[in-house]
């Protein structure tokens, strides 16, 4: 009795040893063979704590920041590709947005997370598009230079 439990421990320890190998040889995977098995496709699937769950569903989208932009532009899609086009030409270093106002589009330009940010560029662009407005929308993160 001792000597089948013996081997049977030495064949399925050379079994789980060979078997990863064994897996490559057939599937043609060149990894190497300390790596995990091929994966070829599937799903998975996170299981959360049920509070886990709700904090998310909570959270999501509390992290949009509100703020202001200008608004140059109602009209088409096609002339507001135009408008964003030229006014990313004649840029002040303004991103422009296009966003649909059904039916029509709109072209909104900068992000200030404040009215005092957004009254440093106003000026200046009602001088190329006096009919300009300001909204509230929500606004891209301020981007950090990269460092070199």
């Amino acid at each position: 009795m001792k000597l089948k439990f013996v081997l049977s421990f030495i064949l399925i320890t050379t079994i789980c040893a060979f078997a990863p190998t064994a897996m490559q040889a057939q599937t043609g995977n060149t990894t190497p063979a300390n790596d995990s098995l091929p994966v070829k496709g599937g799903n998975v699937q996170f299981h959360a704590e049920g509070r886990i769950d709700s904090l998310e569903k909570r959270l999501r989208g509390k992290t949009d920041l509100k703020g202001y932009r200008i608004q140059i532009f109602l009209g088409s899609y096609q002339d507001a590709k135009n408008v964003r086009a030229k006014f990313l030409t004649n840029s002040l270093g303004l991103q422009a947005y296009i966003v649909q106002n059904a039916p029509d589009y709109v072209v909104r330009v900068g992000d200030f997370k404040t009215s005092l940010e957004l009254h440093k560029y106003l000026d200046e662009v009602k001088k190329s598009y006096p009919g300009s407005l300001v909204v509230v929308d929500k606004i891209e993160p301020p981007r950090f230079p990269k460092h070199k």
